[in-house]
């Protein structure tokens, strides 16, 4: 892909973007145009892409983060979501392939710094969500130690802001009727047994969207998984022999009551067989 094919996609992205919001968001067909070209972007080289998103001359690119991550329409915002964390990453991992001597490490960092502030913003204006946000890039920070190496590309400020917009759309304010969910979420992701989680968020595979919609068991930690496993395991095992134990009783008592009018028919039938004889002799 060339510098002005790159151009032309991100116009026709944003073009269509707008197009989308105005009207029926779920149905304009402008909305397919501008998935398929935030998706041909995502496929961009990484070196042509750093190059396009670092560069002043167009600073459209950065200040239309949020025409596509907070777009009405779920799809445009979900593919600009994953677009703009995928070139967020690309700042950090190709930064000291472009800045091989001193001066130029200076000139990428400056650029870098002001692209980032262009893209994403670390603070909302409300108190309680910049605390979450604060919360989970805390718990984020963890993993590069815990990892020792391999996420370096992953920034988890992007990250955080992502997960907590996420949080905030599915499940309203901190101090609403999902404040239980919020707890929950927060205490997985910091929990010092459950480094697995949060790295799984940092790196992707685990997005915003699907953080909120796990239950409890899914976002523990592997240990708190095998001991709810097990308790299951053996709730299971005594419902079972439970329902064995009542298909023996059942079983018993239909015995016993076999048995029992069977001795009845004999008791029956010894009885009417002295009436008879009795009747015999009298007569």
């Amino acid at each position: 892909m060339e510098k002005h094919e790159f151009l032309e996609l991100f116009e026709a992205a944003t073009k269509a973007a707008k197009s989308a919001s105005r009207g029926d968001a779920k149905n304009s067909p402008a909305v397919s145009r501008c998935v398929e070209a935030i998706k041909r972007l995502g496929g961009a080289p990484e070196s042509l892409a750093y190059e396009m998103v670092i560069d002043r001359k167009y600073p459209q690119i950065g200040k239309s983060h949020g025409l596509f991550t907070e777009h009405k329409n779920t799809r445009i915002q979900s593919e600009g979501k994953i677009l703009y964390s995928l070139w967020l990453r690309y700042l950090y991992a190709t930064g000291r392939k472009h800045g091989s001597r001193p001066r130029d490490r200076t000139v990428v960092k400056k650029e870098k710094k002001l692209v980032e502030e262009e893209m994403i913003s670390r603070t909302t204006g409300d108190s309680n969500r910049d605390k979450v946000r604060e919360i989970l890039h805390k718990s984020l920070s963890k993993v590069a130690g815990e990892m020792k190496g391999g996420v370096v590309s992953f920034d988890s400020w992007t990250v955080a802001a992502s997960v907590e917009s996420a949080m905030f759309e599915k499940l309203g304010s901190f101090e609403g009727t999902q404040k239980a969910k919020y707890r929950s979420i927060l205490f997985n992701m910091g929990d010092s047994s459950n480094p697995d989680l949060r790295r799984k968020v940092l790196i992707g595979e685990i997005s915003g969207e699907r953080l909120v919609t796990m239950e409890k068991e899914e976002m523990a930690s592997h240990k708190i998984q095998l001991q709810v496993q097990n308790i299951k395991e053996k709730a299971r095992a005594r419902e079972e022999n439970r329902v064995k134990s009542m298909m023996i009783f059942q079983s018993d008592t239909i015995a016993d009551g076999s048995r029992i009018l069977s001795e009845h028919r004999v008791r029956v039938s010894v009885l009417r067989a002295k009436q008879g004889k009795g009747k015999l002799i009298s007569g």
